[in-house]
C-alpha cells in the first residue's frame, strides 16, 4: 500500500471513530450539536439530511473528506519527520477543524455560521479524536511489513 492509500485508510478510520464520538455526544451525553454528518448534509443539500438515503450519502462523503484529510496528514508527516506522529496528527485534526469552521462564517452559510459552544467543543474534540486515531492507524500502517510483488 502506498502513502496515498495508507493516508486514505487512516483518514477514513479516523472519520468513523470521529462520527462514533458525535453519536455518543448526542445519544449518551444528550448534547444538542451539529454532528459531522449534519455538516456534510448541509453542505450537500443546503439543509440537514431529511431521509436515511440523504444521511447515508452525507456520511459517505464525510468519510471520503476524512480520507482526503488523512492523505494530507500522511504526506505532511512525511515532510516534517515522522517523530511525534500523534501530537502532529492531533494538532492537524484540530487545526483543520478550525479552518473548516471559518468557511461557513465567511460565506454566512445557514445553520453552520453560528454554532453553540457545545457544538464547537464537541466538534473540536472530534477533530482531536480523528487526529489521534488517524495518527495511530498511519503509524501502524507505516510500520507494517510490506509485501512486494
Amino acid at each position: 500500500m502506498d502513502r496515498f492509500a495508507r493516508g486514505l485508510v487512516a483518514g477514513i478510520i479516523g472519520g468513523i471513530v470521529m462520527n462514533i464520538w458525535t453519536v455518543m455526544a448526542v445519544y449518551i451525553f444528550g448534547w444538542e450539536i451539529i454532528r459531522f454528518v449534519d455538516w456534510a448534509g448541509i453542505i450537500l443539500y443546503g439543509d440537514m439530511p431529511r431521509s436515511h438515503l440523504e444521511g447515508i450519502m452525507a456520511l459517505v462523503l464525510q468519510l471520503l473528506w476524512s480520507g482526503l484529510l488523512g492523505i494530507g496528514l500522511a504526506f505532511l508527516i512525511q515532510q516534517v519527520t515522522s517523530r511525534e506522529y500523534l501530537i502532529k496528527a492531533v494538532f492537524f485534526g484540530v487545526m483543520v477543524g478550525f479552518i473548516v469552521y471559518a468557511i461557513p462564517v465567511m460565506f454566512k452559510m445557514p445553520y453552520l455560521s453560528q454554532k453553540s459552544l457545545v457544538t464547537v467543543a464537541s466538534n473540536h474534540i472530534g477533530g482531536a479524536i480523528w487526529g489521534l486515531t488517524s495518527g495511530l492507524v498511519l503509524r501502524w500502517l507505516d510500520s507494517s511489513p510490506r509485501v512486494h510483488a
